[in-house]
């Protein structure tokens, strides 16, 4: 008999969206931190100008 059996049910899988949604989310707030503390010469030489920060971090809508 299995008392502690584990299925997905809609709201697992959706918490478990939510939650990986969350963390990409918070993943992408960092990167754009980061490349926004770069000064121009340092984005120049990665081929980024600070107008397109936001734009390649997030996609293009």
């Amino acid at each position: 008999m299995a008392l502690f059996t584990f299925t997905k049910t809609e709201t697992t899988k959706k918490s478990t969206g939510f939650i990986a949604k969350y963390a990409e989310t918070s993943r992408l707030r960092r990167a754009e931190k980061q490349l926004n503390r770069m000064n121009d010469r340092m984005l120049e030489d990665i081929g980024l100008s600070r107008g397109d920060v936001h734009g390649k971090v997030w996609g293009s809508f």
